[in-house]
């Protein structure tokens, strides 16, 4: 199995950004992987909540896969696992822990196996983990701009 472990510090507590980064809605305003999420009944989302994806692996492929909240503990950490077809199985964990100032530290963790045994192994050596890297680096940039974005923004009238 592939591991790929990001950590980012941003200038919000925690209970605000394991509201957002929950709200599976709007996930992709921030995670670039996440191209569609759909049948998600569970609002917020809670443990025993499923869901279907459409992620996009290595910029370009497509994958559907169907995820399951295996843990979730508000407002500190949540953990997912999904199967998709032909095999291929994610867990993700996303924990977030207060540091002063009211800034929070955000660790995910992907651990994935790509289907195709032996040359899925292969393929994802020479073209999707370092790909998957960069995804997911972007997508933690992308949640720090938002959070830290919005808390300086103006009131709207």
């Amino acid at each position: 199995m592939a591991h790929i472990a990001r950590t980012i510090e941003i200038a919000r507590p925690p209970e605000e950004i394991f509201d957002y980064i929950t709200d599976l809605d709007r996930l992709t305003e921030w995670a670039t992987m996440v191209k569609e999420t759909r049948d998600l009944g569970d609002r917020p989302i809670k443990q025993g909540t499923t869901f279907s994806q459409t992620i996009k692996a290595a910029g370009s492929v497509d994958i559907d896969c169907d995820w399951h909240v295996k843990q979730l503990q508000r407002p500190r950490h949540v953990h997912y696992e999904a199967t998709a077809p032909d095999g291929g199985q994610m867990q993700m964990s996303q924990t977030i822990m207060p540091l002063d100032g009211g800034r929070s530290k955000v660790e995910i963790d992907l651990d994935y196996e790509v289907p195709g045994g032996v040359l899925g192994q292969i393929a994802d050596k020479l073209v999707f983990e370092g790909q998957n890297e960069k995804e997911a680096d972007t997508s933690l940039e992308n949640l720090k701009r938002i959070l830290e974005g919005a808390a300086s923004s103006p009131a709207r009238r």
